[in-house]
This record gives C-alpha cells, sequence and structure tokens, in this order.
C-alpha cells in the first residue's frame, strides 16, 4: 500500500505513474504515415509477443508529437508503447533505425 501511496504523492511526475501502471512494449515497422496535428503516427510492425498482438498496422498517439520529427513515412523505427487497453496505445519513444 505504501508503493502505491509514494507513486500517487510525486507532483509533477505524471508519467512515471503511468509507467508504473502500464508495461512498456517494444517494436520494430515501418512509419506509414505521420499526423503531427493529431499527434499520431501509422505503423506497421511486426507481432508484438509481450503485448499479444499480431503482425498489423495501425494508428498510435504520440506521447511527445515531436518526439516524431525527422521521422518520415517509408522510414523503420525502433518504438516503444504503452496500451491503456485494447488498440488504444501510446507510443512513449521512437527512433530512426540506421
Amino acid at each position: 500500500n505504501t508503493a502505491t501511496g509514494a507513486a500517487g504523492s510525486m507532483p509533477g511526475m505524471p508519467n512515471m505513474a503511468q509507467s508504473a501502471q502500464q508495461p512498456a512494449h517494444m517494436a520494430q515497422g515501418t512509419v506509414n504515415s505521420i499526423d503531427q496535428a493529431a499527434g499520431t503516427v501509422n505503423i506497421s510492425h511486426g507481432p508484438v509477443a509481450s503485448a499479444n498482438w499480431p503482425a498489423m498496422s495501425m494508428t498510435f498517439k504520440l506521447a511527445s508529437p515531436s518526439s516524431a520529427s525527422g521521422i518520415e513515412p517509408g522510414q523503420r523505427v525502433d518504438f516503444k508503447f504503452t496500451i491503456a487497453g485494447g488498440m488504444d496505445a501510446t507510443v512513449t519513444e521512437i527512433k530512426r533505425v540506421e
């Protein structure tokens, strides 16, 4: 119970509390489109065993829309994401595969 209280009592650190509740998944894929205004990115990715997802193309929210600046459609990326539920997923980190 003290652990829950500690996470809840860290003002200004909502991401840390959120990360504790939602495990991060890692995947690699190809960017299909980016909508910076909407803060979303569509990625075709391979199977994600930790999320029990098959390979698919889907639109993710971007935790920080600026994190996708410099990334263009057609580029391969490594990315981390959390799942709020079902297909409601948010990319927390994204980087181009060199």
